[in-house]
């Protein structure tokens, strides 16, 4: 059995990008925690990626990239929160 296929691995690493995204002021690995944690909690479950790291890390990427999208969307910048600065201040 490889690395990439035990659960607890997928797992520590959603807790390492977890800390990472607290320590860091953008939402940069919110996403593949996200991502991260689905696929060591679907390898827990039993479900099997065809003893395949690529089918594992696409999956991976899929997840991670929604994740972020709904993120982004969630905790992002709103459009009435943004400030625009019509004048130059330097006139």
């Amino acid at each position: 059995m490889t690395l990439w296929s035990v659960w607890w691995v997928w797992i520590a690493l959603a807790l390492v990008l977890a800390i990472l995204e607290t320590m860091l002021p953008v939402f940069a690995f919110a996403g593949m925690t996200v991502g991260a944690a689905v696929i060591g909690i679907l390898l827990a479950l039993g479900v099997p990626f065809g003893s395949s790291f690529g089918w594992a890390l696409a999956t991976f990427g899929a997840i991670s990239l929604v994740a972020t999208l709904i993120v982004r969307y969630w905790f992002g910048p709103r459009r009435s929160e943004t400030k625009i600065i019509r004048d130059d201040i330097n006139r």
